[in-house]
């Protein structure tokens, strides 16, 4: 059994280790999905299996996402502000939780980019 010291320590180790990430975005019964996902199927890091896009974050092209990153950033703000969304909650519900995916995806990208922040 490990002590509290060996645990803290490790963790810590693989916090600091961490150099790439996967997020899956589900655009599975949202607005205009098709449309996003045909403009990111050729994108770095991108990969689209039926409404699912999986973004693979490195060190390598953390700096070449930026334009995947804008544009889900401009389609989630789009379906936030949505009618469908004012009127059927479970859309609404769909809606945050892309917005969460795509807050996962910003800390992801930023944590990658900029390892050396989280030093104490």
């Amino acid at each position: 059994m490990k002590s509290l010291q060996d645990f803290i320590i490790e963790s810590g180790k693989n916090k600091e280790s961490k150099d790439s990430a996967s997020i899956t975005f589900d655009f599975t019964d949202l607005e205009n999905a098709e449309e996003i996902l045909d403009s990111l199927k050729d994108k770095e890091g991108c990969t689209i299996e039926d409404n699912k896009l999986t973004v693979n974050i490195t060190k390598d092209n953390c700096e070449k996402l930026d334009t995947v990153q804008d544009i889900l950033q401009q389609y989630t703000s789009t379906i936030r502000s949505s009618q469908k969304r004012s009127s059927d909650e479970q859309y609404a519900q769909k809606t945050l939780a892309f917005e969460k995916k795509l807050s996962e995806f910003n800390d992801a990208l930023d944590e990658i980019a900029n390892p050396d922040n989280e030093e104490e």
